[in-house]
């Protein structure tokens, strides 16, 4: 089930860039939230249970990830965190495209073992992230000349990687000893991945570093909904 969620949320936001436009100040406070609300389910829930699964060996693995997401983010020129830029012709770059998928197989990772259903809160959060980073995705592939069906197909395989993700981890699970301390490691390194974006989304300022109210009360909403997710 988890999958199908993971699937059809990522797909249906990505195509919704072929029928409707949103404007970019509404775009920044809906990224504003996704990332609040991530950030949230890190210190709220991910992180706590990370730390008891496999103790101080969580803070490397969170690392691993914050790492891993500054790589990724030079492919994927950070559309993760909402960042558009047009493409020239009407070729997806190779380099764009598998870092966005790298890191949305990441984030599917936790949910393929039998602890998935132990997760709710961080596939909302994952889900969540996935609906403005769906679109923007979407809307730059529309902007460079894609078709509604060359779209479809694109964003098909785009929505796919997350549920692969899963899938590893069903398979990768029955090999090891300790699953326990292989989700522990899994959600930490998601939390590094997590904390990187969510980050950059919050702390990214309004031309003069001008305090933005709506953007603000869009962080704390997040939070609050963050904390009673868990």
């Amino acid at each position: 089930m988890e999958m199908i969620f993971l699937f059809f949320g990522a797909f249906i936001s990505g195509m919704l860039a072929w029928a409707i436009n949103i404007q970019k100040p509404v775009m920044k406070l809906i990224l504003a939230f996704s990332g609040a609300f991530m950030l949230g389910l890190c210190f709220f829930h991910v992180l706590p249970e990370s730390y008891e699964a496999i103790g101080h060996k969580a803070g490397i693995w969170v690392l691993i990830g914050f790492m891993i997401q500054i790589v990724l983010e030079v492919l994927s020129k950070g559309m993760e965190h909402g960042h558009a830029h047009a493409l020239p012709g009407n070729q997806l770059p190779f380099a764009l495209l598998f870092g966005l998928g790298l890191h949305s197989l990441l984030e599917g990772l936790p949910f393929g073992g039998e602890h998935a259903h132990e997760h709710h809160s961080l596939l909302a959060g994952i889900i969540i992230h996935n609906v403005p980073v769906a679109f923007i995705l979407g809307t730059v592939m529309r902007g460079a000349g894609y078709s509604t069906l060359k779209g479809a197909m694109g964003m098909a395989g785009f929505a796919a990687m997350a549920p692969l993700g899963g899938v590893i981890t069903y398979f990768l699970e029955d090999q090891i000893v300790h699953a326990v301390s292989f989700q522990g490691a899994i959600q930490a390194l998601i939390v590094g991945i997590f904390l990187h974006i969510a980050t950059t989304i919050i702390f990214e300022t309004d031309k003069g570093h001008a305090f933005n109210l709506t953007k603000f009360v869009s962080i704390l909403i997040g939070f609050v909904i963050a904390y009673l997710a868990v």
